[in-house]
């Protein structure tokens, strides 16, 4: 069986990663695993079970197809380097390295914004909230279309709702 990298040598890694019921399957030779971070009991390099996961991952979503380049200009911190530790080197790294970033995101969390997450007390609040910014999309589109009947009744509910909020 050839490498799936370089389509030259002989696979002499054999990785299977299950998450769920999805299989991924590599097979890497020596020089190409040895990029990605996958060494022989011999060599005196660090072994990361992170770092091989990440790496088999964006292999097979065609993020990565060889060790990524990219360097800040201002720090020097490249994006090999922030997958291995998680953290960024300065400011301007998550300019740099956005698409990156983002692909990880929505590869780990499944979206690229964080919704985040409202204390009990506030989500009944923030609920209104969100109800009442639709509302007046909603008006604002009746009254493009100029029914008014339906403008004045979505008018109605959004002060009755507003009185609720506190007067907003």
């Amino acid at each position: 069986m050839t490498c799936e990298i370089c389509c030259i040598r002989d696979a002499v890694f054999h990785i299977k990663q299950i998450v769920g019921k999805e299989e991924i399957e590599l097979h890497l030779c020596q020089s190409c695993a040895a990029v990605r971070g996958i060494n022989t009991i011999n060599e005196n390099e660090d072994f990361s079970i992170g770092e091989l996961l990440n790496n088999l991952m964006d292999i097979k979503s065609g993020l990565k197809k060889g060790p990524v380049k990219t360097v800040c200009p201002k720090c020097k911190f490249t994006f090999d380097k922030f997958k291995k530790t998680g953290r960024l080197g300065c400011s301007e790294c998550f300019t740099v390295f956005s698409k990156q970033i983002r692909v990880l995101m929505h590869k780990m969390f499944g979206s690229i914004s964080h919704k985040g997450k409202y204390p009990l007390k506030l989500q009944a609040y923030k609920m209104y909230v969100d109800d009442i910014q639709s509302l007046k999309i909603k008006l604002d589109e009746a009254l493009e279309r100029e029914d008014y009947e339906e403008a004045a009744v979505l008018r109605d509910k959004i002060k009755v709702m507003q009185e609720k909020v506190g007067g907003r």
